[in-house]
């Protein structure tokens, strides 16, 4: 993925700072949008739980997702009006630019090829939606990874149209939008290694939550492969089927990967939600609670929380680090009350 001047990388972080910022434990760019610092370890983790979860094959959806808001956000931000002076030049630097900035790698469009630690699927779909927008036609997408950084792209002519790409859809959680003012703080603590943005060592990318959220609206219509006892124990009384269908997939995922990771979690009391929320949760992007309150069971606990899109994420890890935290199986109650949720958390087992 090649080295990058030391000024070249401060312009990145320059060009973070100027896009991102921060509200209620979200990460919000310019038009908005929330957006998630993933750690590349926790996203294959939490994929392989969430496709695990769900009877389908989920790839190819992942990477037309990954395509569809690529190309909605080229398409909204003129990212590739250049103009024609040194056009070439111009839209390869532009292309560079991007890649670098949200710690993606680079991709060659010439080489139909990237050198990235994404996911391939959503290299994959990024890389289709700059090749569709710049031929200004449709092509049929094949990937092949040559090696842990090297994805080798197959791309062959679609007859089919180039409508613009729809807005994000719309589901029944992330429809409040808050005004994001403060900065984002972690972006102090980035540096640049192996080709993308690392923190402590472990490599780390920014990935647009509307394209999950395009993805888990086609998930929707899936039978996800939950226990009785998962779906029983967690109740969703305002979610239609199928809403709850895959917020329950997306929920024990991300419980999946917290659970699986050797992140020391540890619950005192009450208290120790914020210092929990403020070391795993609000850097990253995955939001915070806005409240928290202990419900009269022993272990029992109250969340309220803001309805962003993130919220089935934001779940899974509060449910995930209640259960490491007091070593028991859960139970949860989620309810929309006005703009925000209530989530109640208390042990699936009767306390005598």
């Amino acid at each position: 993925m090649g080295d990058v001047p030391e000024a070249q990388v401060q312009g990145y972080v320059k060009a973070l700072n100027s896009e991102f910022s921060s509200a209620d434990g979200c990460i919000m760019d310019s038009t908005g949008r929330p957006w998630i610092l993933w750690k590349t370890t926790d996203l294959y983790a939490w994929w392989h739980a969430f496709e695990a979860n769900s009877k389908t094959p989920l790839g190819r959806k992942l990477m037309n997702a990954c395509a569809d808001q690529e190309e909605y956000f080229l398409t909204q931000k003129s990212m590739l009006d250049v103009g024609w002076f040194r056009r070439s030049k111009r839209l390869h630097d532009a292309i560079e630019r991007r890649w670098n900035m949200y710690g993606w790698g680079s991709f060659n469009v010439a080489k139909e090829s990237a050198e990235t630690l994404l996911f391939a699927p959503v290299a994959a779909g990024f890389a289709l939606a700059t090749k569709e927008q710049l031929a200004q036609q449709r092509f049929k997408s094949e990937w092949q990874q040559l090696g842990q950084k090297s994805i080798q792209f197959d791309w062959t002519s679609d007859s089919a149209d180039l409508p613009p790409a729809p807005k994000p859809p719309a589901l029944p959680w992330g429809q409040s939008s808050a005004l994001a003012m403060n900065s984002v703080s972690i972006l102090s603590e980035f540096e640049w290694l192996n080709g993308g943005w690392a923190l402590a060592g472990e490599s780390v990318t920014f990935l647009p939550m509307d394209a999950f959220t395009r993805l888990f609206h086609t998930c929707r219509a899936y039978q996800h492969t939950l226990d009785s006892e998962h779906i029983n124990a967690w109740v969703t009384p305002q979610l239609t089927d199928g809403d709850r269908s895959v917020f329950l997939m997306i929920a024990a995922s991300m419980a999946e990967l917290v659970q699986s990771s050797e992140r020391p979690i540890y619950i005192e009391d009450i208290s120790s939600w914020s210092s929990l929320s403020g070391h795993y949760l609000a850097p990253y992007g995955w939001g915070e609670p806005m409240d928290i309150e202990s419900l009269e069971t022993p272990n029992g606990v109250r969340f309220k929380l803001t309805d962003t899109p993130t919220l089935p994420f934001l779940v899974g890890w509060l449910v995930a680090m209640w259960e490491r935290g007091h070593g028991r199986s859960s139970k949860f109650s989620l309810k929309k009350l006005d703009t925000f949720w209530s989530l109640d958390v208390d042990s699936r087992l009767e306390y005598n």
